[in-house]
């Protein structure tokens, strides 16, 4: 093969290269190649996977996350059926949301602003999971029918710790524990 040929194939690698990567081919000063092109792959980039079993506790941490994003959802809009709960919640839990959303809108109030949840941690235990959370409500204000805010306000950083299991193809906090203050 000639040194044109080479060139050529060489100039066709470095513009398929820039195609593939999203960049252009810039010009540049080198000199042509004068024998066997020696190209460098760019190293892959490694994605880190995570193990079965820690994929499964950030699995538990999102659907406690989930969990209170639905109930700020049902403290905003009171429209919204207390039944969004039933595939997050189960036992326990559930019922002891259902029993605090009913009287909340029995009373008319309704929440401004929303929750955070800054830090978690979770580990597996027994057939399940349990998840600690510091819940952050400070922006999540309870306010009355004139749009007050609810006095005595409750503490807006508590710990939470959270127990997730399996239920059916759902997983779902069955028990939630206010641990004090985070």
């Amino acid at each position: 093969m000639t040194h044109q040929g080479l060139a050529a194939k060489a100039v066709g690698a470095v513009m398929a290269a820039a195609l593939i990567g999203g960049c252009t081919a810039a010009p540049t000063n080198s000199p042509t190649p004068t024998g066997p092109s020696q190209s460098s792959s760019p190293s892959p980039t490694v994605t880190p996977t995570l193990s079965p079993e820690d994929q499964k506790l950030e699995d538990a941490k999102t659907r406690v996350v989930l969990l209170w994003q639905t109930l700020d959802g049902l403290l905003v809009d009171s429209s919204k059926s207390i039944n969004e709960l039933d595939t997050l919640a189960s036992g326990e839990a559930l019922s002891s949301l259902q029993v605090m959303l009913t009287t909340v809108r029995e009373r008319g109030q309704v929440q401004v602003g929303a929750t955070r949840i800054p830090s978690q941690s979770a580990v597996a235990k027994d057939d399940g999971w349990v998840v600690t959370s510091c819940v952050d409500r400070s922006d999540a204000i309870l306010t009355d029918k004139a749009g007050q805010p609810v006095t005595p306000a409750p503490q807006p950083r508590l710990s939470h710790e959270s127990t997730v299991q399996l239920v059916g193809a759902n997983l779902q906090i069955t028990k939630d524990e206010v641990l004090g203050s985070c």
